[in-house]
């Protein structure tokens, strides 16, 4: 279990309040945990209290909102359970202050009705599993702590997952378009077929390509595999490679990043090699 210790003397244990320069303080530690560790600790510990990261999704909502209407008073703790299935199909963008607002206030009728979370909240850029949704709220509180007002906008990247469900973490995306970008300057040579060599010389087959982005990809904590063609004539002993970010496995996107190297070909594959 993850738990993150947060001292935060603003806080009154008797009734379970938190003002908004007590949770402006632990925005940051939040935010700067997630960018570290690429995920949302399940319990933070506020002077000597317990307090679930779901608990503290509505806490950083409900101060959001004070703040925009200028309400001074303290967000009083609410039990507040986790999401049983959560999920998220968001894409790389900004939400404006309007939306972010409205969401916070979908969240917290939802949260105050429910007593938790939704399995995810619909956006502009697609649904927001909840661990993103934490992520964002602390970059929004900590900004107004920082310049005393809030953001105009704020930056959303995909919280990715394994295919055993667990995070990658905010800004997995981002990792797998780096690698992506960086395949693209490898020239397609046929005869080299070593993904250490293509990375000296710059040039490689698709047995180098393919062995190349599984090393970097694995290393990275993304699912791939290599697959390669068991029929199909001209193709034969073609290789590629397939990821899994969410519930399936896909076809590297080559096109994505104007790749000289390409997916599959042929009738028919089989796995040689998988991270997972």
């Amino acid at each position: 279990m993850l738990t993150l210790l947060i001292n935060l003397s603003d806080v009154s244990a008797a009734n379970s309040s938190f003002n908004t320069t007590s949770l402006g303080k632990s925005a940051g530690t939040i935010k700067s945990y997630v960018e570290t560790k690429h995920a949302v600790p399940e319990t933070v510990t506020v002077a000597g209290q317990h307090v679930t990261s779901a608990q503290y999704l509505y806490l950083l909502t409900s101060t959001v909102q004070n703040i925009n209407t200028g309400k001074a008073a303290p967000v009083t703790l609410k039990n507040v359970s986790e999401p049983t299935n959560p999920s998220e199909t968001v894409t790389s963008g900004t939400l404006t202050k309007s939306e972010y607002l409205s969401v916070a206030g979908q969240l917290n009728t939802y949260m105050n009705t429910n007593a938790g979370i939704p399995n995810y909240v619909s956006t502009s850029l697609g649904n927001m599993r909840y661990e993103n949704l934490v992520y964002t709220y602390s970059m929004i509180l900590n900004f107004y702590t920082t310049q005393n007002r809030l953001p105009n906008t704020v930056s959303v990247s995909p919280w990715i997952t394994t295919p055993e469900g667990s995070p990658m973490g905010f800004n997995a995306q981002s990792t797998v378009d780096s690698i992506g970008y960086s395949e693209a300057k490898f020239r397609d040579v046929q005869g080299q077929s070593s993904p250490t060599v293509m990375d000296k010389v710059g040039y490689g087959d698709c047995w180098a390509d393919s062995g190349w982005l599984y090393n970097k990809l694995s290393a990275a904590g993304v699912p791939v595999r290599i697959m390669e063609t068991s029929s199909g004539g001209l193709y034969y002993l073609h290789r590629w490679v397939q990821i899994n970010v969410g519930n399936e496995w896909q076809t590297w996107n080559y096109a994505k990043y104007n790749s000289q190297h390409c997916g599959a070909l042929g009738s028919g594959f089989f796995v040689v090699k998988s991270s997972v």
